[in-house]
């Protein structure tokens, strides 16, 4: 007999197997599910049934079509125990077991339940030290990723050894030292507070500084006063800053330890940048550094009669052109939080149509004191950890395993419950006084500059889109920069590269990307750009190119070199726009691509935004 829970169970799963064989009669479902049950049936004495077994007994079984195997694979990841875990762990291992694409999500979700479920394949894992020296990098990244969350042992010595390496990418440096962290035993412990040593280089020092503030703060915070101390403007310190700003007292120990080893002016002027631009102003940081730097300390929000005088002086004096480049400027970090025409961070609201609706005093009092009126889709929640942490972002949902929020970089962050000690309610992630940083004729420019957007004009909605944010390669290959690659480079370098190869810049509102910010200089360089667009409905999509330089185009694979107007038949699905631009030494080279529907077309798609 099926008692009523089983029954019910029975439902879900026959639910599940509808999912995953999509237009299958319901009949064949029907039948495969009492299959399955008959199967858990006889070993319900050894092996309790769950919902995930019959789903398990099918992917065993090797009946399933390849479509829909990653499906499958997900969901056993996402609800499976440890020992159906283990029977995907174990394909993974296998060299023909899975698709590379297959394997490295596979891995992604594996990860996942250790992180947000706090599960883990059963048995034996040190198989997976054979993938850490695997020649294809995304495969060694992913298994060094993997084994860290898990939390191997004896495998400390190994990451040291590949984050000192002289061969080893930054990238498989940076994730060594991310694995040292996440084990975070005693010998890896150690291992960090060697890399820290001041001999290293700076880049190791600071991230295994980083990964030491949860272990050690008052170590930590010396030796990050230290390396504050010794470095340059050009040294990024942003993630040493975020360690300690993401402890609870990690910003107070820093202040402490810097007491007596203050930073040069330009090094503390850009980490006081930074840490407003991320919505922190910590009083005993934030003074050390203001006075460090040289800069007065906030200033309290503006009077109903300053307010009065700044409206009447953005209307006549303030310079919308001037104002767009201030909100472009990096130090500022306007576009890390919002965007406009959907390209920028997503953690404050759009701002594209703000101008329309919105009077000059609500933007001034928007800029000049931040948490006076916030909406309740921007109100950030902290999160205080069990292991110390302090996270502060905007919620994007949740369920009984996890948390997600999206960080003041931008970031999405996954928590989970358990490791939540409480929850509360925070502000604004823009930050009172980040003003600070402009003179009065440029806060006059900004406001206007945002005070017209969406207006009629040349900060309008634009009815044909256009390119907004665009990918730049970090680090091209020759086989891209020497000359107009070969359909096998681009593949190679472009369309298989990992996300962390490349980093966002934004088009002006008027769509233009300006290719003067991303040379050094006036020097003549080569730029490999990427746009994206996910098409809904099938058909013809056209493309305008607007630049001087000389440029060549693909999408997907497909070359249109030197074409300046086509049109091209896409497929439902996300679709890759590849510019290489050969950016010349003239005063300001540009580059427009904007797209539209030919007449008669059924194409229906969206230009991706974002971060």
């Amino acid at each position: 007999m099926i008692d009523g829970y089983r029954f019910l169970r029975l439902l879900v799963v026959l639910f599940m197997l509808r999912l995953i064989f999509g237009k299958v009669r319901w009949v064949l479902c029907v039948a495969v599910l009492f299959a399955a049950f008959d199967l858990c049936s006889k070993t319900a004495a050894e092996d309790p049934p769950r919902a995930i077994s019959p789903v398990l007994k099918l992917f065993q079984g090797g009946r399933l079509p390849p479509e829909r195997l990653g499906t499958v694979v997900e969901m056993i990841c996402n609800r499976g125990n440890e020992h159906d875990l283990r029977v995907i762990f174990d394909r993974v291992m296998q060299e023909d077991g899975f698709t590379t694409e297959l394997r490295l999500k596979s891995m992604g979700w594996l990860t996942e339940a250790a992180l947000t479920r706090k599960i883990k394949p059963a048995g034996d894992l040190h198989g997976l030290y054979s993938l850490m020296n695997s020649n294809d990098p995304a495969l060694q990244l992913a298994a060094i990723r993997l084994i860290s969350t898990w939390r191997v042992s004896a495998v400390s010595k190994s990451l040291e050894v590949l984050a000192t390496a002289e061969k080893a990418s930054p990238e498989l440096q940076h994730t060594a030292i991310d694995g040292l962290i996440a084990i975070a035993d005693p010998e890896s412990q150690h291992a960090l507070l060697r890399l820290a040593e001041s001999h290293r280089p700076i880049t190791i020092r600071m991230q295994s500084v980083a990964g030491l503030v949860r272990l050690d703060l008052t170590a930590a915070a010396a030796l990050a006063a230290d390396i504050f101390s010794k470095a340059s403007a050009q040294d990024n310190l942003e993630e040493l800053l975020n360690a300690f700003c993401n402890h609870r007292d990690g910003t107070d120990q820093l202040a402490t330890a810097m007491k007596d080893r203050k930073p040069a002016v330009d090094v503390a002027l850009r980490a006081l940048r930074y840490l407003y631009s991320v919505g922190r102003s910590d009083a005993a940081l934030s003074s050390i550094l203001s006075e460090a730097a040289g800069i007065a300390q906030d200033a309290p929000p503006p009077t109903p009669a300053e307010v009065a005088e700044l409206v009447t002086d953005v209307l006549t004096k303030g310079n919308a052109t001037r104002g767009e480049a201030i909100f472009r400027r990096s130090d500022i970090s306007c576009m890390r939080c919002h965007s406009v025409s959907r390209a920028g961070g997503q953690v404050g609201p759009d701002l594209s149509a703000i101008g329309g609706s919105s009077p000059v005093d609500y933007v001034i009092h928007s800029i000049l004191n931040p948490n006076l009126a916030v909406k309740e889709q921007y109100m950030t929640r902290i999160f205080s950890l069990s292991n110390g942490l302090v996270l502060t972002g905007v919620l994007i949902d949740r369920d009984e395993n996890r948390v997600r929020i999206r960080d003041g970089l931008g970031k999405i962050v996954t928590i989970s419950t358990a490791d939540i000690d409480q929850e509360i309610e925070g502000k604004s992630l823009m930050p009172q006084g980040l003003t600070k940083f402009l003179t009065r004729d440029e806060l006059l420019d900004l406001a206007k500059f945002i005070s017209e957007l969406g207006k009629p004009g040349d900060y309008e909605i634009r009815k044909n889109p256009t390119i907004q944010r665009w990918r730049v390669l970090r680090h091209p290959a020759e086989e891209l920069t020497a000359d107009v690659p070969h359909i096998e480079h681009l593949r190679q370098f472009v369309l298989r590269s990992q996300v962390d190869d490349w980093t966002s810049v934004y088009s002006r509102v008027a769509g233009v990307l300006p290719l003067n910010e991303l040379r050094l200089g006036k020097t003549p360089t080569v730029l490999i750009l990427q746009g994206l667009i996910q098409v809904n409905q099938a058909g013809k999509v056209g493309l305008s190119v607007h630049s001087d330089e000389t440029l060549q185009v693909w999408v997907n694979t497909e070359s249109f070199e030197h074409q300046k107007q086509f049109e091209m038949s896409l497929e439902p699905g996300p679709h890759t726009i590849t510019v290489r631009v050969e950016v010349s030494a003239r005063e300001s080279p540009e580059l427009k691509l904007e797209l539209s529907k030919p007449e008669g077309s059924t194409a229906q798609f969206d230009v991706v935004g974002g971060m």
